[in-house]
């Protein structure tokens, strides 16, 4: 019964997030004023740099794959071992210690040091703050150094500038390093690029709600339309159900009568027509009207299925067969206390005098009766068996409204008795999980599941008989009387001529 999908329809999951755009768009917005704001906000940064040239006379290194003492090439290749040299804790302590200039106080000249220029000053500071880098894959190295104080990213560039060179000769063995240009202090802050930051954080905005999306697509395990039961199981669709939000404290809303929608009308006239043709060839004529989880819509489904049986001239028999949860009381407005099934199986009534006959034309319907402490050993016992066999005799078609597969073994109990079960699934509240697990009970126990019936809010009407096709057939009355009236006028023409030939 049931079909191995292992693939994600990406077509589905594309409608999902398209349905969803808005928290897409949402996101994508707050990401873009988070960033933005951000970026108003940072302070500024100035940068200050200079150059050195680098040379390498070391023929130690030739065997680490340099060609030769005066290829260039290996000058450009060896800016990444100055580079770590130079941000050594050693060289780093140097540039602290370097004199700046001096300063007379007190009539006394005395070194100013970068470090005492800048108490605060850290070498992890002074490390974190420059970077050396080839300038176009040639031996010339930009020193670039950045702070918040335009004077201390050019104070450090230039310090770095004057103790790299003896500190890579010392550490290297050999080579030369020679300043070229130095830094000057910058005037202008670092420009702030608010626009791409600001794109940036609308674009991770949008991916983190689509990733999203897609996460709850594939934990998403509710059934939202037909194709999804045509492609996960084997069963048929007998028909598809438009759900109706009526008011809750009248019944009459969820029943079918003659003023009910003609789409509505035609639904459950296709799924009594399939459902007949499914009968075709069994001996037995009860069937179960069952779903894997309560709260799925079988009784509605049954009740409506019943009358339309009836509304076609078939002589039915509804049974409320969910002695734990009787719900047909409710739609039928009768006490949840009448006598039922439950009294007749065990002995306290006879159904002829538990029957309620004056709910439809048509149709009958026999409650649940008092609450038994035993449910499924009395639906499985002789006594109903009995009582089915005769109920047959004098009915067309017989309908049991059964408990839910998953939650009880009621309907289980009655495979052997029924010619087959209609399986309800509702519109994004049935699971698939939770379908599969009822189809493999039925199967285990022998249950034979005669196809689906799809219950939901957001039907899709086919374009042919949409409900704007058939908006001049929605009243059988109107339809009735024009057809009176279009015959009343043939009459009459044909009188009037047949006056003229006499």
């Amino acid at each position: 019964m049931n079909k191995q999908k292992s693939s994600i329809n990406l077509v589905k999951l594309a409608l999902y997030i398209l349905k969803r755009i808005w928290l897409v768009i949402i996101c994508a917005a707050i990401g873009f004023y988070v960033m933005y704001s951000r970026a108003s906000k940072a302070v500024d940064t100035y940068t200050a740099s200079g150059t050195m040239f680098v040379t390498n006379s070391n023929p130690n290194l030739i065997n680490y794959g340099y060609a030769s003492t005066t290829d260039i090439s290996s000058a450009v290749k060896l800016v990444d071992i100055y580079s770590e040299v130079v941000k050594s804790e050693t060289v780093m302590q140097r540039v602290l210690e370097y004199r700046l200039e001096t300063v007379e106080k007190d009539g006394v000249k005395e070194d100013l040091l970068l470090g005492q220029k800048y108490p605060w000053l850290t070498t992890g500071y002074i490390r974190s703050s420059f970077i050396m880098a080839s300038v176009n894959e040639t031996p010339m190295v930009r020193v670039s150094c950045t702070t918040t104080i335009p004077e201390l990213s050019a104070d450090i560039c230039n310090a770095v500038l004057q103790v790299a060179p003896a500190a890579i000769k010392d550490v290297v063995g050999a080579g030369d390093a020679k300043p070229q240009d130095f830094a000057t202090v910058p005037m202008l802050p670092n420009g702030h690029n608010f626009r791409q930051q600001a794109l940036i954080g609308s674009l991770a905005g949008a991916v983190v709600a689509a990733a999203l999306l897609v996460l709850l697509f594939l934990l998403n395990h509710k059934v939202d339309d037909t194709d999804e039961l045509t492609d996960n199981y084997t069963l048929p669709i007998l028909a598809s159900i438009r759900r109706v939000k009526g008011d809750g404290n009248n019944p009459d809303n969820f029943l079918l009568d003659e003023h009910s929608d003609m789409d509505r009308t035609e639904s459950f006239a296709k799924l009594r027509m399939n459902l007949l043709y499914t009968m075709v060839g069994k001996e037995r004529h009860t069937i179960l009207v069952t779903s894997a989880v309560s709260g799925e819509g079988k009784s509605t489904i049954a009740a409506n299925l019943a009358i339309s049986l009836a509304m076609s001239g078939k002589r039915v028999i509804l049974i409320d067969a969910d002695m734990r949860r009787a719900c047909l009381g409710e739609l039928f407005s009768y006490d949840s206390n009448t006598r039922g099934l439950s009294d007749i199986l065990i002995g306290n009534a006879e159904y002829s005098d538990t029957i309620i006959s004056s709910i439809r034309d048509n149709m009958d319907v026999l409650p649940a009766g008092t609450v038994p402490p035993n449910p499924s050993e009395l639906l499985e016992s002789v006594k109903m068996q009995s009582l089915l066999a005769e109920l047959e005799t004098k009915y067309d078609l017989i309908l049991l409204d059964a408990p839910p597969i998953n939650i009880v073994s009621d309907p289980l109990a009655l495979s052997k008795l029924a010619a087959g079960s209609v399986f309800v699934v509702r519109q994004r509240f049935s699971d698939h999980r939770e379908i599969r697990k009822a189809l493999i009970q039925a199967e285990m126990t022998g249950l034979e599941l005669l196809g689906f019936v799809f219950y939901g809010d957001k039907i899709r009407q086919g374009s042919y008989y949409s409900r704007k096709s058939y908006k001049g057939y929605r009243s059988y009355k109107r339809y009735d009387t024009r057809s009176r009236i279009a015959e009343k006028d043939t009459q009459g023409r044909n009188a009037k001529s047949q006056k003229e030939e006499k």
